[in-house]
């Protein structure tokens, strides 16, 4: 018997083997694409310039905003069909006061089109509360001054400023966070699309511009009048109070490109 049959069988079979594998990694490869968000921060119609501008409740009471930063975590994408793709280890610290984070990437997104977003405003208790915070990296890290260590949570909204339609004016202070009932302040988000949809295909990246509106941190369905605001300052009926509000109408989507 010849047995060179098998010998030249294992040589054909091998590369049609590894093309095979290469071919199932390149399709795995192109089929993600990353999206790009941005965010504006703005105060009504005008955009928000710290320490300047004079922000405008629905009530017609007036604050200024010192320092103003937020979580946007657990970003999740939905197509018309329903199914969702929910992003891993997405946390994002907002900061109006450094124009770099103002801008994010999520990577490995997988192909389609997409008719809605959402997002945690905050930090889910997976990584709040049952983490070692020293382990904390990156925008979870202790040291961006959004972690209550006494409380052993991140504050999910940090709003700082003045109110200034009262006579003397006062400190507005609003730090709001705890996620456990009855004061669970973690909320989701979901801007509409409006009719659009973002595509995501491998080799471009989306750009998906969002915009927060301060004013609706005390604007929506559980109203703040300023004028007997006294703050939030931990976990309390209050933040709970505020978190729905910036859940209901903060943020919208303001356009969505293809790069």
């Amino acid at each position: 018997m010849n047995n060179r049959f098998p010998t030249l069988l294992g040589l054909l079979v091998l590369p049609l083997a590894l093309f095979s594998s290469c071919k199932k990694d390149s399709d795995t490869l192109d089929s993600t694409g990353s999206v790009n968000f941005t965010v504006r921060n703005v105060a009504g119609a005008q955009d928000l310039a710290l320490n300047t501008t004079a922000a405008t409740t629905a009530a017609g009471e007036k604050f200024t905003v010192s320092t103003f930063e937020y979580y946007l975590s657990n970003i999740k994408f939905t197509k018309a069909d329903g199914t969702t793709y929910a992003a891993p280890d997405t946390y994002f610290l907002v900061n109006q006061e450094k124009p770099a984070s103002l801008s994010f990437t999520v990577p490995g997104v997988p192909a389609g089109d997409y008719t809605g977003v959402s997002f945690l405003v905050g930090v889910d208790a997976q990584k709040t509360g049952l983490t070692d915070p020293v382990t904390f990296t990156g925008d979870l890290n202790q040291a961006n001054n959004m972690y209550w260590t006494w409380n052993s949570g991140h504050i999910f909204l940090k709003l700082e400023g003045t109110i200034t339609s009262t006579t003397p004016s006062k400190p507005l202070t609003c730090h709001i966070g705890g996620y456990t009932d009855p004061n669970n302040a973690i909320v989701t988000a979901a801007p509409a699309f409006n009719g659009a949809k973002l595509t995501v295909q491998a080799g471009h990246t989306p750009q998906l511009a969002l915009k927060a509106d301060v004013t609706k941190v005390f604007d929506g369905p559980n109203p703040v009048a300023l004028s007997t605001f006294t703050g939030a300052h931990m976990p309390s009926a209050q933040s709970v109070q505020l978190a729905r509000n910036y859940a209901a109408g903060m943020f919208s989507v303001e356009k969505i490109t293809t790069e």
